[in-house]
């Protein structure tokens, strides 16, 4: 399902944001890592493929 963007503030994860709750690599991402919003990322690669 998609919902609203978020993105990794971790320096090791990669600069894209998710917009899915079942994106496999957004899933990885810690709570205290996560944020709202895209900061200028593009869109993973997961997500674009969910649509």
């Amino acid at each position: 399902m998609k919902v609203a963007p978020y993105h990794s503030i971790d320096p090791t994860d990669p600069d894209v944001y998710h917009d899915h709750d079942n994106c496999p690599s957004g899933q990885q991402i810690p709570a205290r890592n996560k944020r709202s919003g895209t900061n200028d990322y593009r869109r993973c690669q997961h997500c674009v493929q969910m649509g």
